[in-house]
């Protein structure tokens, strides 16, 4: 059903958002807020924040 599908696809998605928030806010207490690392790390959340509102 593709309703059940699009479900199972939003929660993989919204998973992958909290990881990658906790992965970022893990880098930027090490790093720094301005680093490459916590840099890169916010732009691929950006990126799950932005396929998330696709679904």
């Amino acid at each position: 059903m593709v309703v059940e599908e699009n479900k199972i696809d939003r929660e993989s998605i919204v998973l992958m958002i909290v990881r990658k928030r906790n992965e970022m806010l893990s880098l930027a207490k090490i790093n720094g807020l301005s680093s490459n690392k916590t840099i890169a790390c916010s732009q691929e959340l950006d990126s799950l924040l932005n396929n998330l509102n696709k679904v």
